[in-house]
């Protein structure tokens, strides 16, 4: 008995090889195309959420809350929104209300920084409020000459230490910078 008569023969497994090559290739190809089709749909559905994700937070960013007043409208954040408004003018009241000049010279600072916070937002530029008082028509603030004399005498008293400040001066002076706000509101 020969060893190697059960045996194939190298002519037989290239036979084999040519008549199996056909199906195993076909099956590998198949394979690819499902992977392939099959990350396509995952990177398609990535996609799609992207763009409905920053779809909606570019909707939130147009969003504009608005308040008319007027024939003007105003956006909830800005400074001459009505809530912001009382509730600097709260706090500036609440300084008022106790017994010490530092407090009302507070208050002092708090509305000269928020009147000048008021016009930086309308529009009118300059490194300070005199700057800005200067540019700004009479049309736009009846009582122009008032804020300019009002802010230099809001300039004095801070830069002077020995100042003595009374409640009512202090209410004085922080009444014409409300008008101006108030005026400055209505453009």
């Amino acid at each position: 008995m020969n060893v190697f008569e059960n045996m194939l023969s190298f002519a037989d497994l290239q036979v084999a090889a040519q008549n199996v090559a056909p199906i195993f290739l076909r099956d590998t190809f198949l394979n690819f195309l499902f992977g392939l089709r099959l990350s396509g749909l995952i990177i398609s559905l990535i996609l799609i959420i992207l763009v409905i994700v920053f779809r909606f937070k570019l909707l939130k960013l147009k969003i504009k809350k608005v308040q008319k007043v007027g024939l003007s409208g105003l956006e909830k954040g800005s400074l001459l929104y009505e809530t912001k408004k009382k509730t600097i003018f709260k706090k500036i009241d609440d300084y008022i209300s106790f017994e010490n000049i530092l407090y009302w010279k507070l208050a002092l600072v708090e509305i000269d920084s928020y009147f000048n916070n008021v016009m930086t937002e309308i529009g009118f530029k300059g490194n300070d409020i005199q700057e800005k008082l200067c540019q700004i028509p009479k049309e736009y603030l009846s009582n122009i000459e008032d804020m300019e004399k009002t802010h230099q005498k809001v300039s004095d008293i801070l830069n002077d230490n020995n100042y003595l400040l009374t409640r009512e001066e202090t209410e004085k002076l922080i009444d014409v910078y409300k008008q101006g706000i108030e005026e400055l509101g209505k453009l």
